[in-house]
């Protein structure tokens, strides 16, 4: 029989000791917290659950020898529920093959879940209350953290003293039920040793495990249901002690919500557990989880340190003294904080010193600890100096708020300013900038403020002997509440870009006037030998270039007699300039000639050099022309032409056009329709041909040029042929952007 005298329970003669309240109530307020009115009656409460249990395993078949000693508090109206087989209950399989804590969670949570269970939490924790493996599901980490301060609140205590497994219903004010099922401590043999690491220690102290599941209200179950429910939560108990027996570290984590801290942190950092030996002492630590950032001396990756102990990641902890350290802040609770120090870590014998800062925190069983090796950060640091200078690039941050700036070290070069001196303030970054760039400036700030995104922009220095061309990156810097708080700026030197374009573009401007060097002297060459005198005719012919070499065209001219006793005349226009127009008018003029000499008119002339237009060049070739022959016998003039101004006939003191029904230029049609005109001179007349460089202007828009040719032209006719040429080129002033060719003939009697 148990009783409940005076504050005492015990047990008849072979029981387990006496238990007083007064001890739970010591326990519940050294190891929680607690102040002496919640010890009390939580003490009272946990000691009357015991007292049910003994009574009722009293009365039940479960007491004798060799039944199983599972206690029950059913959450219902206080009755005993029929123990069921375990193996008949659907899931139990399940549960009791689960290989690692967080998948026994999971699958305790699938079976409850339908029940009405909202969450699952497993525990296995030494006899200090340190988490050493943890199985969660149903909720999150932080919940969890909530809701298993309850059941181990309660249950540890007496845990620590009971000698066998127990089953508990516990409730809380909130309403939430909970089913616990509470192991007697035990031994936990050494875990496996790691692939190449070291042997396991011996001896890892006793534990305890702890299963519970959690309803938010009252379990709405009938009784059978819930006799399946504590077989199976006494059957996820049975497995989570295999579990342990075995040390698996499986995929569970020591506390759920603290992965996620070790990964938010921003410098190498890991989580690490303690490994003691058969006196409790600790002998090793695990590396039960590091983020990403985390690596060694050796760069072994986060991957290889996770899982590892800590000396075979960190074979040079104990001589630096940091693992004795790392033991004293997790039995004192007391941080650790060491600021750079040398240490030296040994690799196939080999020493390799560093110089290592660490930081060190107790978390609840193990340690929080984070470090950076500073000769990674020396030599990071020196590899973004490095970079800047290769690409002569410098940063700078000006914070607004409290008026300090950061510039990086390049800045102060681009700037040629001396590092003692300090960065500058925004206000006097003007002062190195060329006068004649400062409206840009204006511009950039302009449109920062406006437009609130950032800008870029090219200036010039001045302040030094050699003028610096600096690409500007700008941007302002806002809190989240749209207050402005800092400009970020990155500069660039690229001077030494401006000369190299300024090199390449002197280079191919000398390598474009080289070609039209080469065309102007080209067409020169290929122009005819000009005759001063023609049967039946006076001849003026002036070829005048572009002022401007890269505007050399493809005018051309010919007069010349032929077999007949004719003189053939024409002249041209090829469209485009360069060496290409000068090679496409020496075409067209050969092939005129060729052509001239078969008899052929003028219109069958133009016909054919269509077709050479037309067919004679990959690209198009396309051209102007005026061609006709003059019978000195007849003084007559038969011409046709082809998209050409028409010759201008000055005779009698009046001046005018010559009509010809024309024809389109060359290379533009296989169907141009070239006409034939025959025009009768006389002596004393005079016809001029010329190209549209004499006549063409951007700001003639109205053919004024046109009447101002005829003017010249008629007033001109006084002089012989030479002065009137001149007297037109004075009159008309030639464009100097294109070549001009002009043919004045005078009909002799």
């Amino acid at each position: 029989m148990v009783r409940r005298d005076n504050g005492v329970i015990g047990g008849e003669v072979g029981s387990a000791p006496a238990v007083s309240v007064a001890r739970v109530e010591e326990l519940l307020m050294k190891c929680l917290g607690c102040d002496e009115t919640q010890a009390h009656t939580c003490a009272e409460g946990l000691l009357g659950d015991l007292a049910a249990r003994e009574a009722a395993d009293a009365a039940s078949p479960a007491s004798r020898p060799g039944s199983d000693p599972l206690a029950r508090h059913p959450p219902a109206d206080g009755a005993v529920t029929v123990r069921l087989p375990t193996a008949t209950v659907p899931g139990a399989v399940e549960v009791a093959t689960a290989r690692s804590p967080m998948e026994l969670a999971r699958r305790l949570h699938d079976r409850f879940r339908p029940l009405g269970a909202t969450a699952v939490l497993l525990a296995v924790l030494d006899m200090e209350g340190a988490l050493r493996m943890s199985g969660v599901a149903g909720t999150t980490g932080q919940t969890v953290e909530d809701r298993s301060r309850l059941p181990l609140r309660c249950v540890l205590p007496l845990a620590r003293m009971a000698e066998r497994d127990q089953l508990l219903w516990l409730d809380d004010e909130s309403g939430e039920h909970t089913l616990t099922w509470v192991s007697a401590r035990g031994d936990v043999p050494p875990a496996r040793p790691s692939p190449g690491g070291p042997d396991p220690v011996a001896g890892a102290g006793p534990v305890i495990c702890v299963v519970s599941a959690s309803w938010a209200g009252p379990v709405p179950v009938r009784k059978p249901e819930v006799a399946r429910l504590e077989v199976l939560t006494r059957a996820a108990g049975e497995r989570l002690r295999g579990l342990a027996a075995l040390g698996l570290p499986g995929d569970d984590v020591r506390a759920v919500w603290l992965g996620v801290v070790v990964d938010a942190i921003p410098v190498p950092a890991a989580l690490l557990f303690p490994v003691r030996d058969g006196r409790g002492r600790i002998a090793e630590f695990t590396v039960d989880h590091c983020n990403e950032h985390a690596t060694t001396l050796m760069d072994r990756t986060p991957e290889q340190i996770t899982g590892r102990r800590l000396l075979d990641a960190f074979p040079g902890m104990v001589l630096s003294g940091l693992f004795e350290a790392y033991v004293e802040v997790l039995e004192t609770g007391v941080p650790l904080s060491r600021e750079p120090f040398s240490y030296v870590e040994p690799f196939h014998g080999v020493p390799h010193p560093a110089l290592l800062s660490v930081r060190a925190q107790q978390v609840g069983g193990g340690l929080l600890v984070s470090w950076q090796f500073h000769d990674e950060q020396a030599r990071l640091s020196a590899r973004i100096d490095g970079a800047e200078r290769l690409v002569n690039l410098g940063w700078a941050e000006w914070n607004l708020v409290t008026g300090d700036v950061v510039w990086s070290r390049r800045m102060y070069d681009i700037l040629d300013l001396d590092p003692e001196h300090g960065p500058l303030p925004l206000d006097d970054l003007s002062e190195r900038v060329a006068e004649e760039d400062l409206p840009v400036v204006v511009g950039a700030v302009t449109s920062l403020s406006e437009q609130q995104e950032p800008v870029r922009f090219e200036i010039r220095t001045r302040g030094t002997d050699r003028r610096r061309h600096v690409s500007v990156n700008a941007e302002l810097v806002r809190d989240s509440r749209g207050n402005l708080i800092a400009v970020h700026g990155v500069v660039q030197d690229v001077s030494a870009v401006r000369r190299t374009e300024a090199a390449l573009e002197a280079s191919r401007r000398e390598r474009q006037n080289q070609q039209l060097r080469m065309a102007e002297d080209l067409q020169l060459a290929l122009l005819p030998r000009q005759h001063a005198t023609l049967p039946g005719l006076r001849v003026a012919i002036r070829y005048q270039p572009a002022e401007n070499c890269a505007k050399v065209g493809g005018d051309w001219f010919e007069t010349a007699p032929l077999p007949d006793g004719q003189v053939l005349i024409a002249i041209g226009d090829v469209i485009g300039h360069g060496l290409e127009a000068a090679a496409g008018m020496a075409q067209l003029r050969n092939a005129l000639l060729g052509i001239a000499h078969t008899g052929a008119d003028a219109a069958r002339v133009l016909d054919c050099l269509n077709l050479v237009a037309f067919h004679g060049h990959e690209d198009s070739l396309t051209a102007t022309a005026v061609v006709g022959h003059f019978d000195p016998r007849v003084r007559t003039l038969a011409w046709a032409r082809a998209g050409h101004p028409p010759p201008v006939l000055v005779r009698g003191g009046r001046a005018v056009e010559l009509d010809n029904a024309g024809g389109t230029t060359l290379g533009a049609s296989l169907d141009p329709g070239y006409g034939m005109t025959t025009t009768e001179l006389f002596p004393g007349d005079r016809v001029i041909l010329y190209t549209d460089g004499l006549v063409e202007r951007r700001e003639d828009r109205d053919g004024a040029r046109v009447a101002l040719l005829l003017e010249a032209a008629r007033q001109g006719a006084a002089g012989d042929v030479e002065q009137h040429l001149q007297a037109l080129l004075t009159a008309l002033d030639t464009n100097p952007e294109d070549d001009t060719c002009v043919i004045v003939l005078h009909v002799g009697s």
